[in-house]
């Protein structure tokens, strides 16, 4: 005859344990609840466990014993009926979530380091429902914080006009911006803190001596492969052409190590009875001395060695003699515009738009360039080499801003 006495969370975790080590024949001697966890006692031979106990009259005969495959329908009732009398009131104990959470920050507050030290666990029944608590609380929790919004202190005072601020954030701009300006949400009425917001913001993107340095004796455009730069640089001579702005226009490729001079810019300068050249980056201050001409030149080269050589430009020629123009496409993510920006900073380039006929810039772009670039100077699409480059304004981008914001 075997006994065993096993431990578990649950009635049926027992039994399977009881089942596992006894088979299905086990009887089922007794059932009682300890420490939080139900216990059973069951033998593989009831009979000779009966006996045994008629001999020694230790009373544990007198439990009512079935067999491990009837246990749903006959289990001891007694037994049963207090366990689950236990459970109950085990449930009902249980504080809800906020109780809880409210009950652990207040006690936090008076927790020691012989506390923290020594950390009470709860019996693992009452884990067990505090857990499946949990889950239902969070629940729920999540789905309000999923239809919040978390402002800062400004967006939630009247006078500052928190509705505007919400909006504009849920337009695209960034935090940063609308906290840089929020001294234009003074006004009571909603649109009217949109308008100065949207005025503020227009004012600060626009470069204000774009016609100055579009009359320097050199024009060096930058920027990431694709941005459009050869295109760009021929526009400004174009432009500058039509205008009569500079006379005496060479196109010229200036090419990084590693980079091959490309032909659009001849293809582009014959189109326009303009003289190029294509040269290295390193050359390009010999290459304005060679010559009288005023020369706009595509950069085609790091970053890095862009910077160095219009730098070392700027030294011999004079910084008032360069202008430097960074070509950026109107779909750039606000991430690259601030990437792209960070790499030409030192240069305070002027800022053209490209590409502006495929994809728009919309406020969170234009947010990271109110915060990052040197101002926008020009606009300009893909098509259209004559007449293809605007200026911008801040009346231009004023009105571009309220139909996309």
């Amino acid at each position: 005859m075997t006994t065993i006495r096993v431990s578990a969370l649950d009635t049926a975790q027992a039994m399977d344990e009881i089942a596992a080590k006894l088979g299905a024949d086990a009887m089922i001697i007794d059932t009682f609840k300890r420490d939080g966890k139900i216990e059973m006692i069951a033998t593989d031979n009831a009979e000779e466990h009966f006996r045994s106990d008629a001999q020694t009259a230790s009373g544990i005969g007198s439990a009512k014993v079935l067999p491990y495959e009837a246990r749903d329908r006959h289990i001891n009732h007694s037994a049963a009926e207090a366990m689950a009398e236990m459970q109950r009131a085990d449930v009902e104990q249980l504080p809800r979530f906020n109780e809880i959470f409210d009950q652990k920050m207040i006690n936090s507050t008076h927790t020691t380091k012989a506390d923290m030290a020594a950390p009470t666990r709860p019996t693992n029944a009452n884990a067990a429902v505090d857990n499946e608590t949990l889950r239902r609380e969070l629940g729920d929790i999540k789905a309000m914080l999923s239809g919040m919004m978390i402002t800062q202190p400004s967006g939630l005072k009247e006078q500052f006009g928190h509705t505007a601020a919400v909006q504009l954030q849920q337009s695209g701009f960034s935090e940063k911006i609308i906290h840089e300006f929020q001294a234009h949400f003074k006004h009571e009425d909603n649109q009217t803190v949109k308008d100065a917001f949207i005025n503020a913001i227009a004012t600060k993107l626009v470069r204000a001596d774009t016609t100055d340095l579009l009359e320097r004796r050199l024009i060096c455009v930058v920027g990431g492969s694709g941005s459009g730069k050869t295109t760009l640089a021929s526009k400004i001579a174009a432009y500058c052409k039509e205008h009569a702005i500079i006379d005496r226009i060479m196109l010229g490729a200036a090419t990084g190590k590693g980079s091959s001079a490309s032909d659009e810019i001849k293809d582009f300068a014959r189109l326009m009875n303009m003289k190029s050249v294509n040269f290295s980056v390193d050359e390009l201050a010999e290459r304005m001395h060679e010559t009288s001409n005023r020369m706009i030149v595509d950069v085609s080269a790091t970053p890095e060695q862009a910077v160095d050589a219009i730098t070392a430009c700027c030294r011999d020629l004079g910084k008032t003699k360069v202008a430097v123009v960074q070509a950026l496409p109107g779909g750039s993510s606000a991430t690259m515009i601030s990437h792209q920006c960070a790499h030409y900073s030192a240069l305070d380039p002027m800022i053209a738009l490209t590409k502006l006929d495929e994809c728009e810039a919309m406020p969170p772009e234009l947010s990271a360039l109110a915060m990052d670039g040197s101002g926008i100077g020009l606009l300009t699409g893909t098509k259209s080499i004559v007449g293809g480059i605007a200026i911008a304004t801040s009346q231009i981008l004023t009105q571009y801003l309220r139909e996309n914001a």
